[in-house]
């Protein structure tokens, strides 16, 4: 009796194929999804980068523009974008002339990745990024403190983030924003005295890296841990002016 083996031969085939398919499907698993998860996630640290130096330049015209209110919708994916009262955030940046040391609380709008370690914080006009768990940060777009070397004037400006309650939100998002109050102080130096800043991180993480590079590129002096003078020797203080604003965040 003759044995028919076409049928084992198909069925050989199609075990062939079925395993060339599943090993297909099983690499684009293992090596093309976290690729694309990476990918998925740097689109929406970079959109979220974006959207922060947007918020950053709502927060300029309210204080440089007089503009009373400004609103910036934007997408939060891919993590979660939250206010911080400077009540409870903890950061605060110290001025002084010499004999006058003046403590600023500073509040925060901070994005959390979801899928990855980035967080970008907006604080006192700058916009920085670090990574969760890592030391180090970078500034991505600087606030707008300047030295003025003819009349030897320093300008310091302070943003105050305020809100009447914790604010968390994911998708769509209405940054609601207003100009609560706005303080000028002018401060002479004496002779002798010396301008210093001291900055003290808040609950955001520890940015002392992204402002040590801005102050030290500004034309100050590391003098101790996050503290920091004028260099006096080249670029004599004789005034130094503080200007607050006190931005408060209506809702998101």
């Amino acid at each position: 009796m003759k044995i028919n083996d076409k049928a084992v031969s198909e069925a050989i085939g199609f075990i062939l194929i079925l395993g060339l398919v599943l090993t297909g499907i099983a690499l684009v698993t293992l090596y093309g999804y976290p690729v694309l998860v990476k990918e998925q996630s740097s689109t929406d640290v970079k959109n979220m980068e974006r959207a922060m130096i947007v918020i950053q330049n709502d927060m300029k015209s309210l204080c440089f523009k007089n503009v009373p209110y400004k609103e910036s919708t934007l997408q939060v994916s891919g993590g979660t974008l939250e206010v911080i009262d400077a009540g409870d955030y903890g950061g605060h940046i110290t001025v002084s002339n010499g004999t006058d040391p003046k403590e600023y609380p500073l509040g925060a709008l901070t994005y959390r990745s979801d899928r990855g370690t980035e967080v970008i914080t907006l604080e006192n006009g700058a916009v920085m990024t670090r990574q969760e768990g890592a030391a180090g940060s970078a500034m991505l777009a600087e606030p707008r403190w300047f030295y003025d070397e003819p009349t030897k004037t320093f300008v310091v400006y302070i943003m105050n983030i305020t809100t009447d309650e914790p604010m968390a939100k994911s998708g769509m998002a209405t940054v609601r924003m207003k100009l609560n109050s706005s303080n000028t102080q002018a401060m002479p130096v004496s002779y002798g005295n010396k301008v210093t800043v001291r900055y003290v991180s808040g609950s955001s993480g520890d940015h002392s890296v992204a402002w040590e590079n801005y102050l030290t590129a500004l034309g100050m002096r590391k003098t101790a841990l996050n503290e920091y003078e004028w260099n006096t020797a080249n670029k004599p203080v004789g005034k130094l002016i503080i200007k607050e604003y006190e931005i408060k965040i209506l809702g998101i």
